[in-house]
């Protein structure tokens, strides 16, 4: 038994840990974050889900199949496309498609018994910056508002600007952390281990699933009412911490009563409109048992290649020649500029090889125009330019309004500029910027 295990598990699983061992190091880092820090629970819940069905399911009865090496062609071009196109998140998720592939490579049509642990395990990918800033941003608004109401609810006067609620006493500002996107993610983790567990129907899935945000949202909004009442009855030392992070972890546990409300009430319409039914047991292995060595084989084999082209990618790009841009000419007609320098923390966070920072000024003229070239040899995940439009969209900012305008530079050629009308919360901003790409 444990020749097999060995053989047609662990190893194979060897080779996927050796060949996304930095991406791996990338889950951990990004697991660290408070926002994210449920995903260190997913792959024991995966494994427990699994354990579960050891006895139907039978782990070491293989039934092979090449689907599972396609799932494996496929995670490996996720990953190119993450490398070179510096989204993480590709990356991600071309190593979960790769454990999805073994499970295929081993075991057949018979992963459709599996599903419910892969897509648990799917949790373990937590939402790109980009993404969750744009959410966390979303969600500090609705959460302001529903805080407003109860305050004004219970008698207190409060205004509101944006995510700032002055009370008067004081100012509460819901900032990113009290935002609920921390609430959402584990909330929907739960619900949907409760509905596999308690619910039969898929309608009640489906209504316990879409309960999660507005639950997330509501005991949020109740926490900042909670710190409100603090301050208006003086009681100021229970806002600060440890016990501002317990109130947290208070409220979070308190959601399960609305879960477990929920779900009481969706059990009790199932028992009146589903009639009771034996649930439903893994089917007995009826075919020849057959032993994988082939595909195994042909998957530490491809696995292996995977990892070579994945380590050598950014040493094949080709690198264009260009001239220093510490020469960068400083004086444009009657504009005269003036170089900056980054700090280490911005330029290790740029990622650039070369740069150019500085502003520019005109007589007579209190417009001051900010310049900022980065330049890179190549770029993968982690060594790439960061567009202005993304930055911008993951500092919270929304775009109302987009256009681009060609504009010449000569008789025949010009630079496409990108105008931005953006806000956040009640500030307003026009950005312009623009991307020169060598062309061959």
């Amino acid at each position: 038994m444990w020749v097999r295990i060995i053989l047609f598990i662990i190893i194979p699983i060897f080779f996927l840990l050796i060949t996304y061992h930095g991406i791996v190091y990338e889950f951990l880092k990004l697991w660290k974050s408070p926002t994210n820090g449920y995903c260190f629970f997913v792959p024991f819940i995966f494994f427990y889900l699994c354990w579960e069905k050891r006895k139907k399911f039978d782990f070491l009865t293989f039934s092979p199949s090449y689907f599972g090496i396609f799932l494996l062609f496929l995670s490996l071009l996720f990953s190119l496309m993450g490398r070179l196109a510096s989204i993480k998140t590709f990356l991600y998720f071309g190593l979960y498609l790769s454990f999805l592939a073994l499970a295929f490579t081993l075991y057949g049509k018979r992963c459709k018994y599996l599903f419910f642990p892969y897509l648990i395990l799917i949790f373990s990918i937590p939402f790109p910056p980009f993404i969750n800033h744009l959410l966390t941003f979303k969600l500090q608004l609705i959460t302001s508002v529903v805080a407003t109401q109860f305050i004004r609810f219970f008698g207190m006067s409060v205004f509101r600007e944006g995510n700032i609620l002055d009370i008067g006493i004081t100012q509460l500002q819901v900032a990113e952390a009290c935002s609920g996107l921390r609430y959402f993610m584990p909330m929907l983790l739960i619900a949907l281990l409760i509905s596999y567990y308690g619910l039969r129907s898929w309608w009640s899935y489906l209504i316990m699933l879409f309960s999660v945000l507005p639950i997330s949202v509501l005991v949020n909004a109740l926490r900042i009412f909670t710190i409100a009442l603090f301050y208006n009855y003086n009681l100021k030392i229970f806002t600060e911490e440890p016990y501002h992070s317990i109130l947290g972890w208070i409220f979070f546990l308190s959601s399960g009563i609305f879960f477990i409300l929920l779900i009481l009430i969706l059990k009790r319409i199932e028992s009146i409109f589903l009639t009771t039914s034996k649930s439903k047991s893994l089917p007995e292995v009826s075919f020849k048992v057959s032993k994988p060595y082939f595909l195994i084989f042909l998957f530490c084999l491809i696995t292996f290649i995977e990892g070579l082209i994945l380590w050598k990618l950014p040493g094949i790009i080709k690198v264009p020649p260009k001239k220093d841009l510490l020469y960068f000419p400083l004086q444009f007609n009657k504009w005269q500029g003036k170089q900056l320098e980054l700090s280490p923390e911005i330029l290790k966070a740029l990622w650039a090889d070369d740069y150019f920072y500085g502003f520019y000024t005109r007589e007579g003229s209190k417009t001051i125009i900010y310049l900022l070239i980065a330049y890179y040899n190549y770029q993968t995940t982690g060594h790439t330019a960061h567009t202005p439009q993304s930055c911008l969209l993951g500092g919270g900012w929304t775009i109302l309004h987009s256009k681009n305008r060609f504009l010449p530079l000569s008789a025949n050629s010009g630079i496409k500029i990108k105008y931005l009308w953006l806000k956040k919360g009640e500030n307003k901003l026009l950005a312009a910027y623009f991307s020169l790409k060598e062309e061959e």
